[in-house]
């Protein structure tokens, strides 16, 4: 069929008819619409900030290491693992610098203290708080929960947003004991210790050692690995450490229970000054048993110092070294850097642990171990390789079998699970005795075992060591029965430890100061540090006498909460909220009223950005949910 002239012809556009564009137009040239919709956005927005979420920046260091204020961001010079430190001292809380400066860091791991170069390496400055998002919603949907992070208005003072973990809820009696949380109810006979969700233990463990991080200068020294294997008398060796102590070898022909200790053998800073200076190790470190676990904080472990300028001073970004400090600082000099104060090295036993490994298998029988010490007792799990079957269970100090919580009456010695554990291969293994429980993971999921794994247990207890047995001296422990392992990744984690104070200048548990026979010479602070590595001293010294162990106790009405920061040894929480502390407080009031609750933390959005090698560089590692 021909086509059309018509159909030939391509379609011409229309005209547009001005007159009636321009009529169709608004009289004042959009402009009301455009100013419609930013208003329109601007009042979304708010009502967004009041009732939905709100940004707010981290000012302090009270709730480190879950979140951070001003702090240091730095990497230990000698075992390579990265810490934070505080740096709030350089800052007011309206923001303005003081003139102060962190100068020294010590590491968690080594104990390294090293000197930062605020001259010459932009990222040994100082980094401001986190950046959070706070769900404004969330209690009205439900209702606040034991451990959620809350932002509130301060009680003396509804104009200040602080933000905490929540540890008391509505009419309940809180005590603190131990290091460890419980709760009654005014029905309640008798406190219960509160117990963290294993998503929550998760991130409130702190490092205390990891066999990737160990210096190697040590390593050539000969300093003595942390993990040493137990020989009985007679026996021959069945583990083999490889790389320095990093990693630890068996081929399972041992026909016994072939186990691996941990000692917590940390350098002193007087140890460190003499393996810098004469390259050499102290005499006495081939005999030194170890020591406790303590509640040491790397982030409060700094020196700083002043410049002695009128008026204060510019940001550290504008630092030079012609500035005059009210102390010699130079980064340039060899060796570590100025000390910590001693009370920042830990006042208080912690007890409640966790150890972990990377157990490559390589065989298709024998059992995998893995052991916690708390007050001189064992606390077991036992993996079959073969079947997969884990089997926890708790002995006293004579080797007696200890009872889990059960219903009934009769004492229940084991519990056992079935686990992905099967023959050859790679698995993460994790044992926790936390809060009166133990918990076993594997590659970062929580087994369910036949029953409760809690247990019932004293608030204040007393570490152990014998000449026999080290005790609490060797409170990790991983071994094979039969299994051909290679085990690496070694890590020691300790759980948060919260002081039993209501009074400033009450920086720890005890009622007396700390004494012990020759060695108090320089001070409380001086001598526990020195005690933890002391058996011999311990039952001469107050140090463990429960009668010398302060607990104290909270009480909550309807519709009140009591908050606490998890850097317990610097935050000023609901424990010290009193007239006698506060003067903007009458009598005590150690506690948040519901109507001041602002929401729930819910996000890191943006951590601090980094000074080089390109500034600003986004710090996306960090960014994530609060736990």
């Amino acid at each position: 069929m021909s086509k059309s002239k018509a159909d030939k012809e391509p379609k011409k556009p229309a005209k547009s008819d001005d007159k009636a564009d321009k009529d169709a137009r608004p009289a004042d040239g959009g402009w009301r619409e455009t100013v419609e919709s930013i208003a329109m956005a601007v009042i979304l927005a708010l009502l967004f900030r009041g009732f939905v979420a709100e940004a707010f920046v981290i000012p302090t260091g009270s709730m480190a290491p879950t979140l951070q204020g001003r702090h240091k961001d730095v990497w230990c010079p000698k075992c390579g693992v990265e810490y934070q430190t505080t740096a709030s001292s350089e800052r007011t809380q309206t923001g303005a610098p003081t003139g102060s400066h962190v100068t020294t860091t010590t590491c968690p791991i080594c104990r390294y203290t090293q000197r930062l170069d605020l001259f010459d390496k932009p990222n040994d400055h100082s980094f401001s708080g986190d950046r959070i998002i706070v769900g404004k919603f969330c209690y009205d949907l439900g209702e606040p929960e034991r451990w959620d992070v809350i932002v509130f208005k301060f009680p003396g003072d509804a104009v200040q947003n602080y933000i905490k973990r929540l540890i008391g809820l509505p009419n309940e009696t809180i005590r603190i004991a131990g290091g460890n949380i419980y709760a009654k109810m005014p029905e309640d006979a008798d406190f219960t210790i509160a117990r963290k969700p294993p998503h929550k233990l998760n991130v409130l463990l702190q490092l205390v050692d990891d066999t990737n991080h160990i210096p190697q200068e040590l390593i050539d020294l000969g300093w003595p690995s942390r993990w040493q294997e137990a020989l009985p008398a007679g026996a021959k060796p069945a583990w083999q450490p490889e790389n320095g102590g990093r990693s630890f070898v068996t081929d399972g022909t041992a026909d016994r229970d072939a186990w691996l200790l941990y000692r917590h053998l940390i350098p002193s800073y007087k140890d460190w000054v003499s393996i810098e200076q004469q390259q050499q190790l102290p005499a006495d470190v081939l005999t030194r048993p170890g020591q406790l676990i303590s509640d040491f904080y790397a982030y409060n472990a700094f020196h700083d110092v002043s410049e002695n300028t009128p008026g204060g001073s510019k940001p550290a970004g504008y630092l030079t070294p012609d500035r005059n400090f009210d102390q010699y600082y130079d980064p340039s000099q060899p060796g570590p850097g100025e000390p910590p104060s001693a009370d920042s090295l830990g006042q208080h036993w912690v007890d409640d642990l966790a150890v972990e490994c990377v157990a490559n298998v390589s065989s298709a029988q024998g059992e995998l171990l893995l052991m916690l010490i708390r007050a001189g007792r064992q606390y077991q799990c036992r993996l079959n390789v073969a079947d997969g079957k884990a089997t926890l269970s708790m002995t006293d100090t004579d080797g007696e079998p200890l009872g889990f919580d059960d219903a009934g009456d009769d004492i229940i010695a084991t519990r056992t699970a079935q686990t992905r554990v099967r023959g050859p291969g790679s698995y993460r293994l994790r044992l926790s005795n936390c809060d009166h429980e133990m918990l076993l993971w594997i590659n970062g999921s929580v087994v369910k075992f036949d029953g409760l794994t809690t247990y019932p247990s004293s608030e204040l207890l007393v570490p152990m060591h014998t000449a026999a047995d080290p005790g609490d001296l060797a409170p990790a422990r991983l071994g094979s029965r039969g299994a051909a392992v290679k085990l690496s990744g070694l890590r020691v984690y300790r759980d948060k430890y919260y002081i039993a104070t209501n009074a400033n200048g009450e920086s720890n548990d005890y009622l007396n100061p700390i004494r012990a026979p020759g060695i108090d010479a320089y001070g409380e602070s001086n001598s526990i540090p020195e005690l933890m590595g002391r058996p011999d001293l311990w039952s001469t010294s107050n140090l463990f006498d429960v009668a010398n162990r302060r607990a104290v106790d909270f009480v909550l009405g309807p519709d009140q909460f009591l908050p606490m920061g998890d850097n317990s040894p610097q935050s000023f929480d609901g424990r010290f909220w009193r007239e006698q502390n506060d003067p903007r407080f009458e009598g005590r009031h150690n506690y948040v009223e519901r109507d001041l609750l602002i929401g729930k933390a819910l996000l890191i959005y943006w951590p601090h950005t980094w000074n080089r090698p390109i500034p600003f560089t986004p710090n996306f590692r960090k960014m994530g949910p609060i736990r």
